[in-house]
């Protein structure tokens, strides 16, 4: 075997790629004698993108031509099956911004951007666009990619194209930015600077507002903002509860979370459901770690619901127990649930099977699969566990994230939608290689943070200490700002 043939396989890893380097200097730009394909061509086509990675990182060209003057760019977007979004990001960070657009004659000069849209790939259209791909670049036929989108029948295509139309979660995001900065604004001041144009017209200037009307500004706010207004379509009350909870939380002197620095923090955090995966594999019985798990959840829960209005709450699911399958779950509800619990005797590690069965299923596909889609709010996953997987394979946890960025893409999505936090609980070595595995898989890492080695978080030191600190109230402060900065990690770009 050559490293084509690796290439083509999946099985080029760094120790073969250090071996045919160290026997041939050139052999990234040698051109396979078949397909006329460099090394990161034929990886790229193939999908693998963890190969991808690895020949860039090793000075792998992405702007080389294969024989017949094709860029990789070009092939990828043209040919590749899978993993085509996450390859394409990595090459656009290697790329030349002139080579972005490169095509040929025999492709009837149909660009990278041209072929995302041809095969309705929304997040590749997304990463090209912000690249500066051409949107109106003709091909041989004088059709640009912007007339190939206008005439899709897919909406998320037509919106991808356009850097001017966000997903619903972006345009959340943005509008949440308004919304904070006002909060905040309150919070430190007690008037209204002058933000942007959205809260021009929701607020008066040169006031000083009482609560009462703080809370009314607000919800002239929401009431005049399409974007909250669809999301929060179905409980109108639910900014104007959660304002309300997130002003009283600067007169709280039992936690920091209402402090300036930390509230927009916990108001983003809050914005997002929150689902607690927990492991209750029979390992979980050694060293304290089922008690410092059940620490962990109590704690996640309370910080998480101080700004959430009434009846809301979080997600709660086990590896190998079913539980209460609400997603609006309050701390009394999860101490009545926990509190009667201890690990499965016998359980297993399976944790990407049932996390694709358990949370993904029920709580991002069918939501996106539904008419029209209800997946109207940002996820993210704390995952606690103490083990590396068992009665499945090893990739089936890294597999299981994958498919849900690839879901969330072809719905219109950012991958960003779902975010994952993922911590060990005990000190396993074999955990702790699996878990830094899964934080460094180039794949998933805008969707992963894992808290270990250099990411310090969710771990047995930490919930230990938040166990054993003395009750005062400035220790109790540090452990909710730790936790909420250690939430606030997976989503903070």
């Amino acid at each position: 075997m050559g490293i084509h043939a690796d290439a083509q396989q999946g099985t080029l890893d760094k120790p073969a790629l250090t071996r045919y380097l160290q026997s041939n200097p050139d052999i990234l730009s040698e051109l396979d004698a078949s397909t006329g394909r460099t090394p990161l061509a034929t990886a790229a086509v193939a999908g693998f993108a963890d190969e991808v990675d690895l020949l860039l990182k090793r000075g792998a060209k992405p702007e080389a031509l294969s024989r017949a003057d094709e860029t990789v760019l070009l092939l990828v977007n043209r040919e590749t099956k899978k993993n085509r979004p996450r390859i394409v990001q990595l090459l656009l960070d290697k790329m030349p911004a002139t080579s972005i657009d490169a095509t040929t004659a025999a492709d009837a000069n149909n660009t990278p951007l041209m072929f995302a849209v041809l095969n309705g790939d929304v997040e590749s259209i997304r990463l090209l666009v912000k690249a500066g791909a051409s949107p109106t670049a003709p091909n041989s036929k004088g059709v640009s990619a912007q007339q190939m989108a206008d005439r899709a029948t897919d909406k998320a295509v037509k919106r991808a194209i356009n850097p001017n139309e966000q997903s619903n979660i972006a345009k959340l995001t943005a509008v949440v930015g308004s919304f904070l900065q006002y909060i905040v604004a309150w919070r430190l001041f007690g008037y209204n600077p002058k933000f942007d144009k959205d809260i021009d017209e929701a607020v008066n200037y040169g006031e000083t507002p009482n609560k009462a009307e703080f809370l009314e500004n607000v919800d002239d706010f929401v009431q005049k903002n399409p974007v909250l207004e669809r999301f929060f379509k179905g409980n109108p009350n639910y900014i104007q509860e959660l304002a309300k909870k997130a002003t009283e939380l600067k007169d709280d002197p039992s936690t920091p979370l209402g402090q300036p620095d930390l509230l927009p923090k916990t108001i983003k955090v809050t914005l997002h459901q929150q689902v607690i995966y927990c492991d209750d594999s029979s390992s979980m019985k050694r060293d304290g770690r089922w008690e410092a798990q059940v620490r962990m959840v109590k704690k996640i829960t309370q910080i998480t619901t101080r700004v959430l209005p009434e009846g809301d709450g979080v997600a709660l699911r086990f590896i190998n127990q079913d539980v209460d399958n609400s997603e609006k779950l309050s701390l009394q509800d999860i101490g009545r649930i926990i509190d009667g619990m201890s690990w499965q005797r016998n359980g297993d590690t399976a944790i990407g099977t049932f996390l694709k069965s358990k949370i993904l299923e029920p709580l991002v596909y069918s939501q996106l699969k539904a008419k029209p889609p209800t997946f109207k709010r940002p996820l993210l996953i704390s995952v606690i566990t103490d083990g590396m997987p068992s009665q499945e394979s090893d990739d089936a946890f890294v597999d299981a994230i994958k498919e849900c960025g690839d879901e969330l893409s072809k719905a219109g999505y950012p991958r960003e939608s779902v975010k994952f936090m993922i911590g060990q609980i005990g000190t396993a070595k074999s955990a702790a290689a699996f878990l830094k595995g899964v934080g460094e898989n180039p794949a998933i890492s805008d969707m992963v943070y894992v808290t270990s080695g250099s990411n310090p978080g969710l771990n047995t030191k930490q919930i230990n200490w938040m166990k054993d600190c003395p009750s005062s109230r400035r220790t109790r402060g540090d452990i909710d700002r730790w936790l909420m900065e250690t939430l606030f990690s997976p989503i903070k770009n």
